[in-house]
């Protein structure tokens, strides 16, 4: 990456390798260093395996070495002033319109705002990039560092679409691999412990010990699939386009798989290319927003996943993740009717959802009583995942059809239905509707032209026909 404003940085250039040598002079003469106002840190406590965080009150933050001119208010042992050529670009942020809007100072006719915000940003550009080098690569100039984290603020600075990616904690579910490749952009991956620290500073103090930091161990990542704006002092990041449907397609593709409850609440991005600050030595994960599209079977009390998928099951996942990429329309809507029946608070809504997944699944365009029809094809399609006992697979699909059936027409008696006797066994309708979409969905990924052939008789009598033919095949 090419330096876009070669002038700023020759200004900002001696002026980050003065604050670096006032960092280390503070540092090597005792002077008391500020610290962060709050800083979570991962603990790993004895006899566990997921990282709890406690909150660190003593981190040194190098950037308040610096403060205004020295006064009855202000202890620090620097001030910004007193930075090799800080009036210098102070000067020159102000003469440049790009940088005036970045600082939102275009807004304002005040000369003295104009100033007061060209100051800030500059001390902020110069403090952040010396104070960063100051961690990493410690008080000794390295030249080629300070330009690469330089490079990310400027093109911070530059502002307009921003490139992210997507950074999701997946809940619940962990996995045994460090890696799945779900497609050429998007992969879960094992988070780090940095990872965690960084994408816990987004998130309220009071909530940094609560389930949601333990019981991710994985994350989704999406790369070169969205855009921000974020300028200087407008609040937080302002999307453009946020690919909900990427990341709910991966979470549908484990819940086909799996039935332990799963799905995400904090969603991340990482800055490609560029930077609007730094925490120490973590990386550039960056809290956005909370989205509350978990599995509401998670209980508040769980603090680490409670199933960990095997290296086969992964690449289970990454399958069905291709599939719905590619699935019939049908098929997706069924799959999204699964994951929004988990997210319902109401066991009733939830068994709606769920019926309407297995009716676009098998419910075709032909007429005919529907009932009997979902029994007959959700039979016969189970057929082709090794079910043996059709009759009996065929009565839950009535069964939990008749229950929805009674609840979306407002009769009181549909309380009766709720329960599912099974081998000697009662069963909650919607835990009986959830398998039976699970499988079904399963087979119609599987076999993708099944879902257009399946108002055909003949289609439905030949996967009667050829029972256990693909459990033989696999």
């Amino acid at each position: 990456m090419a330096v876009r404003d070669q002038a700023l940085w020759g200004l900002v250039e001696p002026a980050i390798r003065d604050a670096l040598e006032k960092m280390a002079r503070a540092v090597a003469e005792g002077e008391k260093i500020g610290s962060y106002d709050s800083y979570p840190a991962v603990e790993n406590n004895e006899g566990e395996i997921f990282p709890a965080f406690k909150t660190q009150y003593r981190v040194p933050d190098f950037r308040k070495v610096f403060g205004w001119e020295k006064g009855s208010f202000n202890s620090r042992p620097f001030t910004y002033e007193g930075i090799q050529g800080f009036a210098e670009v102070v000067s020159y942020v102000k003469s440049q319109s790009c940088y005036a809007s970045f600082l939102g100072a275009e807004r304002t006719k005040s000369s003295d705002l104009l100033a007061e915000m060209a100051e800030f940003g500059a001390r902020g550009l110069i403090l952040e990039v010396a104070a960063r080098h100051a961690d990493v690569r410690g008080f000794e100039w390295d030249e080629e560092y300070a330009l690469s984290r330089y490079l990310e603020m400027e093109a911070w600075w530059h502002g307009g679409k921003l490139p992210v990616d997507i950074f999701v904690p997946l809940l619940n579910v962990s996995f045994e691999d460090d890696r799945i490749q779900l497609s050429d952009s998007a992969s879960i991956e094992q988070i780090t412990d940095d990872q965690h620290q960084a994408r816990v500073i987004g998130l309220k103090t009071f909530e940094r010990d609560h389930w949601i930091a333990r019981a991710y161990t994985h994350a989704l990542v999406i790369r070169g699939s969205a855009s921000i704006e974020w300028p200087f002092l407008m609040g937080r990041e302002q999307w453009d386009v946020f690919p909900y449907d990427q990341i709910d397609r991966a979470v549908q593709a484990m819940s086909i798989l799996t039935s332990d409850p799963t799905g995400y609440d904090q969603v991340c991005f990482i800055p490609a290319g560029w930077s609007h600050g730094y925490q120490r030595t973590l990386p550039k994960v960056t809290h956005a927003f909370s989205a509350d599209r978990y599995d509401r079977k998670v209980s508040r009390e769980q603090f680490s996943p409670t199933e960990i998928l095997s290296s086969a099951q992964g690449a289970q996942v990454a399958d069905l993740h291709r599939a719905l990429e590619a699935a019939h329309p049908q098929v997706s809507l069924a799959a999204r009717r699964l994951q929004l029946a988990s997210l319902r608070e109401d066991e009733l809504d939830e068994i709606v959802d769920l019926c309407v997944g297995i009716e676009a699944l098998l419910g075709g365009t032909t007429a005919g009583d529907t009932t009997y029809k979902l029994g007959i094809r959700g039979a016969a399609v189970l057929a082709r995942a090794d079910y043996q006992k059709s009759e009996k697979v065929a009565q839950l699909i009535k069964k939990v059809y008749a229950y929805r059936s009674n609840i979306v027409h407002g009769q009181v008696k549909y309380e009766k239905k709720r329960i599912v006797p099974l081998d000697g066994k009662n069963f909650l309708a919607t835990d009986i509707a959830e398998l039976l979409l699970r499988e079904i969905l399963t087979v119609m990924l599987r076999e993708p032209d099944l879902i257009s052939k399946i108002d055909n008789d003949r289609v439905v009598f030949e996967l009667f026909d050829n029972r256990g033919l693909a459990a033989r095949e696999d």
